[in-house]
């Protein structure tokens, strides 16, 4: 039996229990401020296009006595071919803007040496060949590619000729250090990225089962190569016959040293879209002792036409789902929104469409905004817009009607980031253009392979592609995610819910969406996990500071330190350090975490910073 004063001290107990949930859900609700956006600024007081920087000839910092050795100018470098679309030249070009280098365009070998013998053009740290621009026949032209390599150039064969041009011209193989051709062509079942090239560590891309055969985008056939002393191997491709010893697959890419410089070949496409930005910049890493580069370090998570305000399509949903589309986007899909949120360091970014059919007679309900306004915040997300519809409804008319609802429904509320799929640049900027969408600052674009993987879509806006589909994870899209991770500690998921609002088939029902989608969220992005989650504002403040920095650094390698200076910015710069088996001791005026072995996230928080290493108690071998 209970006496009285334990029954009084466990009312008084429940009671005090009582009271601080009802306190939490009371504050909780009260510093929820969701009717504001706290990312929708004047777009025209942030940095826009004109603070870019581009590398020139008079670049200048206001830089101080290092104590250390005189500041030194980041290398120019140089491709051997066009920068026109969907080019290895356009990728290297996108690639200078993000390093801050200095690039220069020859449509011929000649053409670049006759620069250098005029001296218009500066002795650059590499020079990319696209093999396009190359007469294979002319042996004078792989001795001026040897030339490069013996006055310290080293050369990047971004896609090798044929085999059979190879086996033609022994110049050439001695200066890929192939020692013999095995076969000029064969097929694989697999390719294995060796670790410490890319960022994320050892990929095999070999599908064991019906369902990793999915995955299998990969070109499996390339020629067979046996290689020279002083050679390299960063991947390569994988037979079938198990006789063969492992150390004799194919290589795809691989180094040869020259004691002045070094000689890089990729046998593949891996050099014209993002994926060679990655590339690129391990190369680069390869080609010196240390190397400290700039990163916008963002990770997107995107939620895009989520969610839907008017209950659509309600006689599919019920068959699919026995849910209207209220019911599918708060009690099915949203959980699942919530558990990548908690289980992973993505933050989400909501792109609400108000109606997907304007033709039909449903009509956007302004019950559900405060629901989902609240549950994004709560989760530290940001609620953008996105311009998809299903109907054949213009821009102008979309716009027009949805200005009307959210005006009576949240109208402080001012849209930030701008959802645009596959909508044309017209389309885009008639948006932009309009009073309804006056304050977005950052626009995102739809899934593209293309190496413009952030930059500016006018004078005050900038865009960011979406990466990759969440709902699939390729062999070839798991590559490029590694590389622009690599190049920009940069990724971008996008999970488009018009798929399950609209499903076609069984395929689009949402419990198979978001198995995939969980699955590869959760597990293919953990070895970058030190790269900050993201909502796309946040990102696009990132992506403008990475866009207008300038930086110098110098270094001191008898004493072990590094020091950057920058150009000054509203938000932190970060970089990535890459060391040959040295570790960080100590960074004065930033912050440091270790990414991955001999990898550092750097960051900026004063206009200069010096890095201290020491050597790793760990042993290395040193080719």
């Amino acid at each position: 039996m209970v006496s009285r004063r334990n029954y009084a001290a466990i009312t008084a107990v429940m009671a005090i229990i009582f009271f601080l949930f009802q306190f939490l859900n009371i504050a909780k609700d009260h510093w929820n401020d969701y009717s504001e956006n706290q990312y929708a600024v004047d777009v025209n007081e942030l940095s826009g296009v004109d603070n870019v920087y581009v590398a020139s000839d008079s670049d200048e910092l206001d830089q101080q006595s290092t104590g250390l050795i005189p500041w030194a100018k980041k290398k120019c470098v140089v491709c051997i071919g066009s920068n026109e679309s969907n080019t290895m030249g356009e990728m290297i070009g996108n690639w200078a803007l993000y390093m801050k280098r200095k690039i220069s365009y020859y449509e011929s070998i000649s053409a670049y040496e006759n620069a250098i013998s005029k001296k218009t053009q500066d002795t650059p740290q590499f020079v990319l060949v696209d093999p396009d621009f190359i007469n294979w026949d002319d042996t004078k032209q792989i001795r001026s590619l040897q030339t490069c390599v013996e006055n310290g150039i080293s050369v990047i064969l971004g896609k090798l000729p044929d085999a059979s041009i190879i086996g033609s011209h022994k110049l050439l193989r001695r200066l890929l250090g192939i020692d013999e051709i095995v076969q000029e062509s064969v097929t694989g079942n697999g390719i294995h990225l060796y670790s410490g090239f890319l960022l994320g560590g050892e990929a095999i891309y070999k599908a064991d089962t019906d369902e990793e055969e999915k995955n299998q985008d990969m070109d499996l056939v390339f020629p067979w190569y046996h290689l020279t002393n002083g050679t390299k191997i960063y991947m390569k491709g994988m037979l079938e016959d198990s006789e063969i010893d492992v150390q004799e697959y194919p290589p795809l890419i691989w180094r040869k040293n020259f004691t002045t410089a070094s000689v890089f070949a990729v046998i593949g496409d891996y050099m014209t879209d993002a994926t060679g930005l990655g590339m690129l910049t391990a190369m680069l890493c390869e080609m010196q002792s240390y190397t400290v580069y700039p990163v916008v370090n963002a990770q997107n998570f995107i939620a895009a036409n989520y969610p839907g305000m008017a209950n659509e399509n309600t006689a599919v949903l019920r068959q699919m789902y026995s849910q209207t589309m209220r019911g599918l986007f708060r009690d099915v899909v949203w959980p699942a929104f919530s558990s990548i949120n908690i289980k992973t360091s993505f933050l989400l970014s909501s792109m609400m469409t108000m109606q997907f059919d304007y033709a039909d007679a449903a009509k956007p309900n302004s019950d559900d905004v405060q629901y989902y306004m609240e549950a994004v915040n709560e989760e530290e997300g940001e609620m953008g817009y996105s311009v998809y519809s299903i109907s054949d409804t213009s821009v102008s008319e979309k716009l027009s009607e949805d200005e009307v609802f959210w005006k009576s429904t949240l109208p402080d509320y001012k849209f930030a980031s701008f959802y645009v799929g596959e909508s044309s640049d017209e389309e885009i900027q008639e948006a932009l253009d309009s009073k309804f969408l006056q304050q977005i600052r950052t626009v995102v674009k739809g899934i593209d392979d293309t190496s413009d993987v952030i930059g500016y879509i006018n004078n005050q806006v900038t865009k960011q592609n979406a990466l990759i589909d969440g709902y699939e994870h390729t062999f070839r899209q798991n590559l490029r995610i590694r590389s622009v991770e690599t190049a920009l500690g940069y990724t971008s998921i996008l999970a488009d819910i018009s798929r399950a609002a609209y499903p076609q088939s069984d395929e689009d029902g949402w419990e198979k969406l978001s198995e995939k989608l969980m699955a590869n969220t959760i597990t293919y992005w953990k070895p970058f996990s030190v790269f900050s989650g993201t909502t796309v504002s946040q990102s696009d403040s990132r992506i403008r500071r990475f866009l207008s920095l300038n930086y110098e650094e110098v270094a001191n390698e008898s004493n072990n330190k590094i020091l950057i200076h920058a150009s000054e910015g509203d938000e932190t710069a970060w970089f990535v350090l890459r060391t040959n088996g040295e570790v960080i001791s100590d960074v004065a005026g930033g912050t440091y975490e270790e990414i991955e072995d001999n990898v550092w996230l750097i960051g900026m928080e004063e206009s200069s910073i010096l890095i201290t290493l020491k050597p790793s108690n760990t042993l290395f071998y040193y080719e």
